[in-house]
């Protein structure tokens, strides 16, 4: 007599693997990214301010948020990149220190 057959097991295994697919990617379901830079080249528009981040690593985004940031203070930004990669805009802007 078989406990489990072929169908059982291959039904079993399926959908552990979609559990644990599940379960690994719902860390990456936020886009938000949180980094530390440098604002700089601000620049007011009607809906908000464009500016330069510049962040520990050395590279230099082109940012967008509601709220103005202060030219050359050091921020915590975290936000979601567009999706042609040309702008990131923010959620969140904390200022850490200031000039």
């Amino acid at each position: 007599m078989k406990v489990l057959d072929r169908y059982s097991l291959l039904c079993i295994s399926v959908s552990l693997m979609i559990m644990m697919t599940i379960l690994m990617s719902s860390d990456d379901l936020s886009d938000e990214e949180g980094i530390l830079g440098i604002a700089y080249d601000v620049r007011e528009t009607q809906n908000g301010y464009t500016f330069h981040f510049d962040d520990a690593a050395g590279d230099t985004k082109r940012c967008f948020s509601r709220v103005e940031p202060n030219e050359y203070d050091v921020y915590l930004i975290e936000g979601i990149m567009s999706e042609d990669g040309g702008m990131f805009f923010i959620s969140s802007l904390e200022l850490i220190q200031s000039e």
